[in-house]
């Protein structure tokens, strides 16, 4: 699939702030499943651009403002074609060979380490919360894929969509708790038990493809979804939101242990008072 993305996101500021670092996790990645094309990022007030690559692979752009201004406008334009067809045109392992690829695979790929280890408040040691649940549980007699996929239809069944029940800085206890949230949570969660099962499992930021959205109440903005390291496939997407195995109508972003990691844009500055939440314009559009 090709795609051309417009991605506008506007800041508004009750008074004029200061001395603002932005940093834009905003251009897709470029992979083995994705190859990318034009990108254009404009931001007024105009700001000299300056970009670098992550730890995680990610391309960003940082810029300063250093005069008072009480609006930021950030606008990106993007073409990108995905090339993962078929999700599960892999060879696979039987599962008494997994544990060995997984080994293997991080000795010889040591930072894949920090997506087994990391704990943090939205992906924490679930073993210690209060929440009440009968966690899923690995099943080593079963391919990694079926645990997961079997993961993706718990999380259906215990959480439910709903925008206006959490925010970005919420812990997934409080989500637990709610029994509800948005994609983010989703994504937090399943990645959560995957590393409880010792396997590694990153957060992914990107776009999912408007015709496939079949519920009214997931709106075309930035998407969610978790990936896993599956034995003989490598890095492979589950979005626990929509209950999908990610294929080309997804275009990966950013990536990270948590959406910290992954943000689209995130900056401080100096000022009297925060921002309105942002507002984001967003058009995704398929080429013939």
């Amino acid at each position: 699939m090709r795609y051309v993305i417009e991605h506008e996101t506007s800041l508004t500021f009750p008074s004029p702030v200061r001395e603002h670092q932005c940093e834009l996790r905003l251009t897709p990645r470029q992979d083995a499943m994705q190859r990318v094309g034009a990108v254009q990022i404009d931001v007024d007030p105009p700001a000299e651009l300056f970009t670098y690559v992550d730890s995680f692979g990610n391309r960003v752009h940082h810029f300063s403002l250093i005069a008072p201004h009480d609006r930021l406008v950030t606008r990106v334009h993007a073409e990108v074609e995905t090339l993962l067809e078929n999700p599960f045109g892999y060879p696979a392992f039987a599962p008494s060979e997994e544990h060995t690829w997984l080994m293997e695979t991080l000795r010889t790929q040591p930072s894949f380490w920090s997506f087994v280890l990391h704990r943090s408040l939205v992906t924490p040691d679930l073993t210690h919360l209060q929440h009440g649940l009968e966690l899923p549980r690995y099943d080593a007699q079963q391919p990694l894929l079926h645990s997961v996929q079997a993961a993706m239809d718990w999380i259906a069944a215990t959480l439910t969509y709903q925008v206006g029940v959490t925010d970005v800085h919420s812990p997934l206890e409080a989500v637990l708790a709610a029994r509800a949230g948005v994609c983010q949570d989703f994504a937090h969660l399943l990645i959560a038990l995957v590393r409880a099962w010792g396997f590694p499992a990153r957060y992914v930021m990107g776009y999912l493809d408007p015709g496939y959205i079949q519920s009214p109440d997931i709106k075309s903005t930035t998407h969610a979804w978790a990936e896993v390291l599956i034995p003989g496939a490598g890095w492979r997407g589950f979005d626990a939101t929509l209950q999908l195995v990610t294929d080309e109508t997804y275009v990966a972003v950013a990536v990270g242990r948590d959406d910290q990691d992954a943000a689209p844009q995130r900056g401080s500055f100096k000022g009297e008072e925060g921002g309105e939440p942002p507002q984001v314009n967003l058009q995704i559009m398929r080429q013939q």
